[in-house]
């Protein structure tokens, strides 16, 4: 037998002696933590507009003539995606 079997039965006792009523006074003074968790998905939804906003825009590099022009309009989207996301 642990020891929490006989304060166990010591609360039945007691409890068992209380009208209802009193039981509900008694429950009212008991604080009980309701808080609905959440979690904050906004900065990972921000990275995910981002990602397709640049995706959606972005050029492959087989579709310009140069290197160097790919890479400038590359640069110029990567801008435009940071600065878009927010709207």
């Amino acid at each position: 037998m642990s020891k929490i079997e006989p304060i166990l039965s010591d609360i039945e006792s007691k409890l068992s002696m209380l009208s209802p009523e009193q039981i509900c006074a008694l429950m009212k003074g008991v604080v009980v933590n309701n808080r609905v968790h959440t979690i904050d998905y906004s900065h990972k939804l921000r990275h995910i507009r981002m990602n397709d906003l640049y995706f959606d825009s972005a050029i492959k590099p087989h579709q310009v003539s140069s290197f160097e022009e790919y890479n400038m309009h590359d640069e110029g989207i990567r801008q435009q995606a940071i600065s878009g996301v927010d709207l």
